[in-house]
Formats: C-alpha cells, structure tokens, sequence
C-alpha cells in the first residue's frame, strides 16, 4: 500500500468536494461508490472500504487536513478509510480567503500561447 502525501491528497480530495458542491450527479455517484469515484480523482482506496462521515456540529480535530491525510494512509493500511465528506459547500465560502499554503495545493500552471507568430508570448 503506498501513501499518498499530503499535497496529492489535499489536491484531489479539494477537487472532489469543490466538483460535487455544484454537481448533484457526481455526488449521487460518490455516495453510490465512493472508491470509484475517489479514483478517478487520483485517491485509490486499493480495495480498502470507505466510510463516509457527513461532518456535523461535532466537527473536531479528524476532520483538519493534517488528521484527513492521516486517516487516509492509515485506513489503507488497516483496510477501512473513515473520510470526512460536507456533501455542501460551507455558507461562509464565497467570503472565505485562501492561504498562501492552500493556493499553493492547487495552483496549476499553462501556457495561454498557441502558434501565432507575433513575439508577445
């Protein structure tokens, strides 16, 4: 079983929420198979069973990042991830600002430039 590092992790399981935030089928389907789902966003379960935990007011430390990427490499190990999954967006999110550590997990880089012959690129 290889562990997934922290930036992988934070990455691909910000994608899935962000995604299934706004879209009603993608979550229908991670409620329906959740490994599936989370492979094909880069988290292989690798045959371990997903345990979805819908945060509520009893929200605490395992549900920080640090204790989500532990939780994850240590449920692969023992064959059963507990993962928090807030199946909508927190009310506060489109005033939220991001650290410079989280814009950093999920900054990309691309090229804006195609094949014009003008040297502006």
């Amino acid at each position: 079983m290889s562990e997934v590092s922290k930036e992988k992790f934070l990455q691909a399981y910000g994608n899935l929420l962000a995604q299934s935030w706004g879209n009603p089928d993608l979550l229908k389907r991670f409620k329906a198979a959740p490994g599936k789902v989370l492979a094909e966003y880069g988290l292989d379960p690798e045959g371990a069973a997903i345990e979805v935990i819908k945060p509520g007011a009893g929200w605490n430390a395992e549900g920080s990042p640090d204790a989500q990427v532990k939780m994850w490499n240590d449920g692969k190990k023992a064959g059963k991830i507990r993962l928090y999954f807030p199946e909508e967006a927190p009310p506060d999110l489109k005033t939220a600002e991001l650290s410079d550590q989280e814009l950093e997990a999920v900054a990309g880089g691309g090229s804006a430039c195609c094949c014009s012959p003008c040297s502006c690129c």
